[in-house]
């Protein structure tokens, strides 16, 4: 890309997507995070798009900051939730950075490869808890 911008798009190809006729009906806004300053050949510009029930359906990236593929590409298919409220914390401005927010600490479980899995078995094992029914 020009100005050594590099540029990734992760998408789902989740076969359980929403059908086309569902899909219309989605009224959840992307969250799109822009201190891209192209001039100065710095900054970042960070798309996620959502379903309707808060899935990540997909990250797009533009900036001059290397990020790992693999850490973009672990947000497809989590919950909204997983984020620690960053839509809303977001909207407030309360959190300026996105790419910031989501190198912090507690965002290091989100990059692990068995982060999937865990949240599985936790799921697996809060359904079979009496208290929980």
């Amino acid at each position: 890309m020009p100005n050594n911008f590099i540029y990734y798009h992760i998408k789902t190809t989740n076969p359980m997507r929403l059908n086309s006729t569902q899909a219309e009906v989605n009224n959840r806004a992307d969250l799109v995070c822009d201190n891209l300053d192209i001039e100065a050949g710095k900054g970042h510009w960070i798309k996620f798009g959502f379903n309707s029930i808060g899935l990540i359906e997909s990250v797009t990236y533009m900036g001059s900051e290397e990020v790992i593929l693999q850490s973009l590409w672990s947000f497809v298919g989590l919950h909204e939730n997983y984020l620690n409220s960053l839509c809303s914390r977001y909207e407030a401005g309360i959190i300026p950075n996105v790419v910031e927010f989501l190198s912090e600490n507690w965002a290091i479980a989100l990059y692990h490869e068995w982060f999937g899995d865990f949240c599985l078995r936790m799921r697996t094992a809060v359904r079979g808890l009496e208290d929980v029914q």
